[in-house]
Formats: structure tokens, C-alpha cells, sequence
């Protein structure tokens, strides 16, 4: 157990530089009127309404990947639940076990996916 959460805590950290990647100064310079007068860098930066940084496409993928972290957080508790509940069956206890297994490597995969939709959208 204390393998997969070291597991998971460093695939996040992993993920975490591709989030800060995803953070662009000019989006500051452009709203504040500092270096509005490169009107091509201000347009091109996050002014289109589906692809842009606060378009449709991130907040539909910020949705998507809050109900299933949800979802994930979920099925981790009911996993534990069952695990405790198990009484000493092997099959109840492993049963619960994949189940939280799997959760676990579902949030990792959320946390990936949603930095990686990041990182693109912004360089859109």
C-alpha cells in the first residue's frame, strides 16, 4: 500500500510542472494595457471563446474531470468501506482492494489528462 501511494504522490508532482506550463504572462500585459500595442500577441492569447484559456473547451474538461475525481473520491470510500467490512474473506477483501487500486490510478489519470488539456489549450 505504501508503494502505490508513493507511486501516485510522485506522478503527481510529475504532472504538476505541466500545469505551470500553462501560464502565460501576456494574458496580464493584455488585459492591463501594457503591451497593447502588439495587438497580434493580445489576440492571438486567449481571446477566442471555445479554444482560448477561458473558453468552452476548458470549462467543459474542468466539469468532466471534477465529476469524475468525485466519482473517483467515491468509489475509494465504498472501496474502504468494504475492505474493513470484509470479515476475513479473501475474495470481499481483494475485491475492495482493486477497487481502490483502481480509483487511485483513476485520479492519477484525471490529474494527467487535465494537465495535459491545459498545456494544449494554452498553446493553442
Amino acid at each position: 500500500m505504501k508503494r502505490i501511494l508513493l507511486l501516485v504522490a510522485t506522478l503527481l508532482c510529475l504532472a504538476a510542472p505541466a500545469t505551470a506550463l500553462a501560464y502565460n504572462p501576456l494574458d496580464k500585459a493584455c488585459q492591463s494595457g501594457v503591451g497593447a500595442s502588439d495587438s497580434s500577441a493580445c489576440s492571438a492569447n486567449g481571446s477566442d471563446p471555445i479554444s482560448g484559456p477561458n473558453g468552452a473547451l476548458r470549462k467543459v474538461s474542468l466539469i468532466i474531470a471534477t465529476i469524475a475525481g468525485i466519482a473517483a473520491v467515491i468509489i475509494i470510500i465504498i472501496g474502504g468501506l468494504q475492505y474493513i467490512t470484509s470479515g476475513g474473506d479473501p475474495q470481499k477483501a481483494a475485491g475492495a482492494r482493486n477497487a481502490i487500486i483502481g480509483a487511485a490510478v483513476g485520479l492519477v489519470i484525471i490529474a494527467a489528462a487535465e494537465s495535459i488539456i491545459i498545456f494544449v489549450v494554452s498553446k493553442l
